[in-house]
C-alpha cells in the first residue's frame, strides 16, 4: 500500500520525513554492494534474491557490531 504523505499544516520550505530517510539510506548502503547495483540478472527472482541477501547482511553486520560493542 503506498501513502502521499501530505505537508504538516502551516509548514513552509522543505520538510525532512522520518521514513522516507530510512528507505533512501537503505539504498545508499546497497550501493555497496557491487552485484546489485548494476540490473544483470536474467530473472526479477534473481534481482530479488540477491537484494535479500545483501539486506541480510546488513542485519548480520548490524547485530554484530552491537556484539562488539558490548563487550
Amino acid at each position: 500500500v503506498f501513502e502521499c504523505p501530505s505537508r504538516p499544516e502551516g509548514s513552509k520550505g522543505f520538510v525532512v520525513e522520518a521514513k522516507r530517510w530510512v528507505v533512501e539510506r537503505n539504498f545508499a548502503w546497497m550501493n555497496f554492494y557491487r552485484r546489485i547495483t548494476k540490473d544483470l540478472e536474467r530473472t526479477i527472482e534473481n534481482s530479488a534474491s540477491f537484494i535479500l541477501m545483501a539486506n541480510i547482511q546488513m542485519v548480520l553486520s548490524s547485530i554484530q557490531r552491537n556484539l562488539d560493542s558490548n563487550f
